[in-house]
C-alpha cells in the first residue's frame, strides 16, 4: 500500500513538473495560436459592447458610474458591502444579461439588406453597366440597413480606391463570413473582368436569404432559453427582496463569514445566468477576408488625408 502510495505520488510529481516546463516554454517562446482575450476581456467586450455605435459605449459608461455611486451610497446605508456589489452588478449586468438578441437581429437584418443589395447589382449588371460603375450606382438604390457602408464604398471607388481595395474595406465593415462570400466574389470579378458576374450574384443573393432564413429560425429557438433567464432572475430576486424584511432570516448574514457565503451564493447564481446566455448567444463564424495579425505581411491603411476625403464624399453622396 505504501509502495503503490510512493508511485501514484511520483506520477503525479512528474506530470505537474513537465506541465510547468511546457508552460514555461510557452510563456518564454511563444505560441502559433492567435492571442485571444481571457474570461475576463471577454465579460469586459460583452458589457462595453465594441459593436455598438460610440452613443451606446457612452451610455454604458455612464451605467457604471450610476452603478458605483448607487452600491457605495447602499454600502454607506446598509453597512453590508455585498449589497453594494450586489447592486452593481444588477445596474451593469441585467441589462446585458436580459438582452433579446439584440445585435443578432441587426446582423440579420443588415445580411438581408446585402442580399437585397446584391440582387439590385445583378440586375444592374445584366443590363451591360460595367462592375465598378454599377457598385458606384448602387449607392442611390442600397437598402436602409446598408446605405452608410454602401455609401462608403461608392466613395472610395469616386476617390481612386482600387475596386479590390475597396471591396475589402466593405467587408471589413460589414464585419461577417457570409458578406466575405459576396465580396470576394466581388474581388475576383473585378481582377478578371470575366464573364458570369450576374448570375453568381444571383446565386449568392440566393444562398443569402437562405442564411437569413435559417438564422431566424435558431434565433426563435434561442428566444426560449432566454425567457428561461428572465424568469429565473425576477424570480430569485423577488425571493432576495421578500425575505430581507424578515430580520431573524438575514440576520447571520449580517457577520463576516456570513458576507462571504452570501458573496459566493451571488458569485454562482450570476455564473450560472451568464453561462446559460452564454448558451443563447449567437457565435459568428470567422471570416477569410480579415488580415491575418500573424502574417509577415503588412496593409498598409489610407492616409489620413485619403480617408478624409473618403469621408467627405460619402456625406456628399449621401446629400445628393
Amino acid at each position: 500500500m505504501g509502495s503503490t502510495t510512493l508511485i501514484l505520488a511520483g506520477l503525479l510529481a512528474g506530470l505537474l513538473l513537465a506541465g510547468g516546463l511546457v508552460g514555461l516554454v510557452s510563456g518564454v517562446v511563444g505560441t502559433t495560436a492567435p492571442r485571444t482575450p481571457g474570461p475576463v476581456g471577454r465579460f469586459r467586450a460583452a458589457l462595453r459592447g465594441s459593436d455598438q455605435s460610440a452613443a451606446a459605449r457612452a451610455q454604458v459608461r455612464a451605467r457604471w458610474i450610476a452603478a458605483g455611486v448607487v452600491g457605495l451610497i447602499a454600502w454607506a446605508v446598509t453597512g453590508w458591502l455585498v449589497v453594494g456589489l450586489l447592486l452593481v452588478l444588477l445596474t451593469v449586468g441585467l441589462p446585458w444579461l436580459l438582452s433579446p438578441g439584440k445585435a443578432a437581429t441587426i446582423r440579420i437584418t443588415e445580411l438581408d439588406a446585402l442580399a437585397e443589395w446584391t440582387r439590385r447589382l445583378a440586375d444592374v449588371l445584366y443590363l451591360g453597366v460595367g462592375l465598378e460603375q454599377a457598385m458606384k450606382d448602387s449607392r442611390r438604390t442600397a437598402p436602409a440597413a446598408l446605405e452608410r457602408p454602401v455609401g462608403e464604398l461608392a466613395a472610395r471607388l469616386q476617390s481612386g480606391w482600387r475596386p479590390e481595395d475597396a471591396l475589402k474595406a466593405f467587408a471589413d465593415h460589414l464585419n461577417d463570413a457570409t458578406a466575405d462570400k459576396v465580396c470576394a466574389a466581388l474581388i475576383l470579378r473585378a481582377s478578371d473582368r470575366g464573364p458570369g458576374l450576374a448570375r453568381n450574384l444571383e446565386d449568392l443573393a440566393d444562398s443569402v436569404r437562405e442564411e437569413v432564413r435559417q438564422r431566424r429560425e435558431i434565433e426563435a429557438d434561442r428566444a426560449k432559453p432566454r425567457t428561461t433567464v428572465r424568469w429565473m432572475t425576477f424570480m430569485t430576486l423577488g425571493i432576495i427582496v421578500a425575505g430581507s424584511f424578515d430580520t431573524s432570516y438575514i440576520e447571520p448574514y449580517g457577520t463576516v463569514v456570513g458576507q462571504l457565503v452570501l458573496a459566493v451564493l451571488i458569485a454562482g447564481f450570476a455564473g450560472v445566468l451568464a453561462w446559460m446566455r452564454q448558451l443563447a448567444t449567437y457565435r459568428a463564424t470567422p471570416r477569410f477576408l480579415a488580415a491575418d495579425p500573424h502574417s509577415p505581411v503588412s496593409v498598409s491603411a489610407p492616409a489620413p488625408r485619403q480617408a478624409s476625403a473618403v469621408r467627405a464624399a460619402a456625406v456628399a453622396g449621401g446629400a445628393r
